[in-house]
């Protein structure tokens, strides 16, 4: 099939199950000529086992299903922390913690345990079986009508006539083992394979050619929503307005170490920090996990000192923000967000070794803010899912 055809509106694709929609209560019921019984919607939502972004686009689109339909039952399977849940549905999305994928395994956000992904993955192919048979009889018994996975390959195994499996990513595991050392081959092929089973792709900005999906939607940035203003934020952080302030944030898993002689060498720099950091350093302030979202506290930055995660790198794009980021060998998304930092940002990118050894001169004032990119996806999607039911 070319290209171009593949890529077609949502609107012209269907669920099989498509109960009527209830104006008076906003959710949908099942109707005949004698009975009506208001069905609200159901999505299960499966995050890949990997860092912290997949989880928190899920939670984006989640969030504005929400408020689109306050009596859908929402239910995700991912394995973060519960306060990063908390932080952006709390308990408005009921959490289980099942696990269809293993990513990569990794120390920090930059060194990947081959041996260890590896040997997990084969771990999960001999349980997978039991694995998806035990879930597709949770959805059915739970009458679910729709899965959104972000973007577990195992995933494709739960779709059925009556219940799609839609993707949203920016890439497939299959693009990542593919570009990672021979012994991953074998890995890349099982998940294409696997791909294939699903009902379709919601494509994100900045993608790979997902040759595995059929059909893709491409929507546009997936992105949180801030609950607090840059002023608001500033003030709880205890930073003026006028004060310069550099984010460091770098996933989940952490940088790995802390860049304390570069920070002491800028005293008029305020770094608010999303990891450990020293204690002595007047000019840090450390961020307790669970009490913002990213997007607030990159509203509240002048600049951003990040890893080239696809969630961070989102949120910077929708707000024009200068970016820092480090490179990321062997980790071939890093590639495609680099290069759309550079198409869309004022940013610099640099090795770890030079982030740690060499002067930042980068806080000299050179980065400016550009025009931030629309970040409509989350609320398209939740519509075309919910469209696809009523």
């Amino acid at each position: 099939m070319n290209s171009f055809l593949k890529r077609i509106p949502f609107a012209s694709l269907s669920f099989q199950y498509a109960p009527q929609r209830d104006p008076a209560s906003g959710s949908h019921y099942a109707k005949d000529s004698c009975l009506r019984t208001v069905v609200p919607l159901k999505l299960c939502l499966y995050s890949s086992a990997h860092a912290f972004g997949h989880t928190t686009r899920l939670l984006a689109v989640a969030a504005q299903i929400r408020s689109r339909e306050p009596q859908a039952r929402l239910v995700l399977n991912s394995h973060v922390p519960d306060w990063l849940i908390d932080v952006h549905l709390g308990s408005a999305i009921e959490r289980r913690s099942v696990r269809l994928d293993v990513g990569l395994v990794q120390s920090d956000s930059f060194t990947t345990d081959t041996a260890a992904t590896i040997e997990r993955y084969h771990l999960l192919e001999q349980c997978a079986d039991r694995l998806v048979a035990s879930e597709r009889d949770w959805l059915a018994h739970e009458k679910f009508d729709a899965v959104l996975a972000d973007i577990p390959p195992l995933a494709g195994r739960l779709a059925d006539t009556f219940r799609p499996v839609w993707g949203m990513s920016n890439f497939g595991w299959d693009f990542i083992y593919r570009n990672l050392e021979e012994a991953f081959r074998p890995l890349a092929e099982r998940s294409a394979a696997l791909y294939r089973h699903y009902s379709g792709l919601f494509e994100l900005p900045f993608a790979e050619p997902m040759t595995a999906f059929d059909p893709i939607v491409p929507v546009p940035l997936v992105v949180n929503e801030a609950r607090f203003d840059r002023d608001a934020v500033r003030r709880a952080l205890g930073l003026s307005a006028r004060q310069p302030m550099a984010l460091m944030t770098f996933g989940g898993l952490g940088l790995g170490g802390f860049p304390a002689a570069r920070v002491v060498e800028h005293p008029d720099w305020q770094f608010v920090v999303t990891a450990t950091a020293p204690e002595n350093l007047p000019n840090v302030t450390t961020v307790e996990p669970g009490a913002w979202r990213l997007i607030e506290l990159l509203t509240a930055a002048d600049l951003a000192l990040i890893k080239p995660g696809y969630s961070t790198v989102a949120e910077c794009c929708a707000l024009g923000l200068p970016v820092v980021s480090l490179d990321r060998p062997g980790f071939a998304e890093a590639e495609l967000l680099i290069a759309a930092l550079c198409r869309h940002l004022d940013c610099r990118i640099l090795s770890n070794t030079d982030f740690f050894e060499q002067p930042w001169d980068f806080l000299d004032g050179s980065l400016g803010r550009r025009p931030p990119l629309a970040a409509p996806g989350a609320g398209i999607i939740a519509e075309a899912i919910l469209s696809g039911v009523r």
